[in-house]
């Protein structure tokens, strides 16, 4: 083992990495540049050359774009990770300077988002975080009135969430009881070279601000601040732990789905239970945290206004809503009522249609025999139904707002205004502009994925919803196509 291995900064990434069960993972370096990444990807580099961590090491540089020294840092970077022998990649983001959230939160999220989509999947991010970090980022968040949460500060080993939670990465911070002092000691001893970012001295930034004029006159009062204000951070994230738990108590209670909870079942709660639940139910469904104010917003609306209202309040990416006695997480979604596309009916044979807002694709395929029509794996996942239209009809509408027709579903004795249709299916309220209503020259003829109006059913097919059930579609094999089109419409991604 190389005397370089025995260094305390190496010892502590080492037993870091031990008692976090990462030794055999492969690591990524978050990579700036600073000295920060510079003494940890060092480090990193020297105990794997020992054999002591994973032989798989890499390193990668999120280019922000904020400097307009970004290129050669970037160049710098390479130059230092092939020096080490690191595989090396550069990535750039690109930042919203005019968005309302600060400068700082906006280069950090891209960052993590960056950084989570180019990893390989089960790969350990390292960053560079230390001690002084930690206690900056406690007084930002008492600064800011946070809660317990908040002045937890940064944790030693979190995930980064995803969509796919096969794609989650471990967020790791091996050095966050290493000093600043110790780490400029460590880049010192062994002649490293750094990046100095200049905006770390612009003082209109809170955390520079701290660094430069607050923390000094701390230590200079008292010395041990650092270690002590760590010590309350770990208080509060040991509280914080004790929080969650009680909240996964709750919402096994109340949850009725991934996205809902039932409201008869949180009533029973405290206050402070229900927005502690709520809190942990926004986060598990990858919502930022919303603010004290909005969640007494959210409680005033969702458990004190009238039974007969349907509330919605949006939480800058993510809106809760009530409907039917439940508390729903969705999207925000676009407004995507002027939405339309027209189609003719004598030129189509297949067509496929991308919906906006993320709602999928519809799949029109012209039917000509019955033999043609094979149910397959995908229509079993999907949503798939078949309407007969008149021979001599010009044009087919797809849209997603409808003047309240009155319509006859293939299931009902009766017509029946559609709005009172879609409540008799349970559709919530923010759900029935969103699906795509299909229209034959003025006349609905679906509602997709609900029903088949009675007047274009294709009867000869048995049901307007397919499924994987035996057919016998040999049985009839030619159509009257003389006087009808047929048309099979397939709903994939809803």
């Amino acid at each position: 083992m190389s005397k370089d291995c025995l260094h305390p900064i190496c010892q502590q990434i080492l037993n870091f990495c031990q008692q976090a069960e990462i030794v055999n993972k492969t690591l990524t370096v978050a990579y700036s540049g600073g000295v920060d990444s510079q003494v940890l990807l060092h480090a990193v580099a020297q105990l794997s050359k020992a054999n002591l961590l994973a032989v798989t090491v890499n390193a990668i540089h999120i280019n922000h774009g904020l400097s307009v020294n970004a290129a050669n840092w970037s160049l710098f970077c390479q130059q230092q990770a092939e020096q080490l022998s690191i595989p090396f990649q550069a990535v750039a983001v690109v930042i919203d300077q005019q968005s309302p959230q600060s400068l700082e939160a906006l280069a950090r999220d891209a960052r993590y988002k960056a950084l989570q989509q180019t990893c390989v999947n089960h790969s350990v991010i390292l960053t560079g975080h230390h001690l002084d970090d930690q206690v900056e980022t406690f007084l930002l968040a008492l600064k800011r009135g946070a809660g317990i949460q908040g002045l937890s500060a940064m944790q030693a080993l979190r995930t980064l969430n995803n969509t796919q939670p096969e794609q989650h990465k471990l967020l790791a911070r091996p050095l966050l009881n290493v000093s600043r002092e110790d780490i400029e000691s460590y880049a010192s001893m062994h002649d490293l070279q750094w990046i100095e970012d200049e905006s770390n001295s612009d003082q209109r930034f809170d955390r520079n601000f701290i660094r430069a004029e607050v923390l000094p006159l701390l230590k200079q009062r008292w010395p041990a601040i650092n270690q002590t204000i760590a010590r309350s951070a770990n208080h509060c994230e040991q509280a914080q732990n004790l929080l969650e738990q009680l909240a996964d108590v709750d919402l096994r209670q109340c949850q009725l789905s991934p996205d809902s909870l039932s409201i008869t079942e949180m009533s029973s709660l405290s206050l402070e239970r229900i927005n502690n639940l709520l809190r942990h139910f926004i986060k598990v469904n990858g919502g930022l945290m919303p603010s004290t104010q909005q969640l007494e917003q959210v409680y005033n609306a969702c458990f004190v206004a009238s039974v007969d209202k349907n509330p919605h309040i949006s939480l800058t990416d993510y809106s809760l809503r009530r409907f039917n006695n439940a508390l729903f997480f969705t999207r925000n979604y676009a407004d995507i009522s002027q939405w339309q596309k027209s189609l003719s009916l004598q030129q189509l044979t297949n067509e496929t249609i991308d919906l906006p807002d993320g709602l999928g694709q519809l799949q029109l395929q012209r039917i000509t025999r019955l033999s043609d029509l094979k149910i397959t794996e995908q229509d079993s996942n999907n949503f798939a139904c078949v309407i007969a239209i008149s021979a001599d009809t010009q044009q087919l509408t797809i849209k997603f707002q409808h003047n309240n027709p009155k319509c006859w579903p293939d299931y009902r004795a009766q017509r029946r205004p559609l709005k009172k249709v879609l409540q008799e299916q349970g559709v919530a309220t923010w759900l029935r502009n969103r699906l795509p209503f299909i229209f034959v020259e003025n006349d609905l003829a679906a509602v997709l994925p609900l029903f088949v109006c009675r007047e274009f059913g294709a009867k000869e097919f048995i049901s307007s919803k397919l499924s994987n059930t035996e057919q016998n579609l040999d049985a009839i094999d030619n159509i009257n196509v003389e006087t009808h089109v047929y048309l099979k419409i397939t709903w994939l991604n809803i």
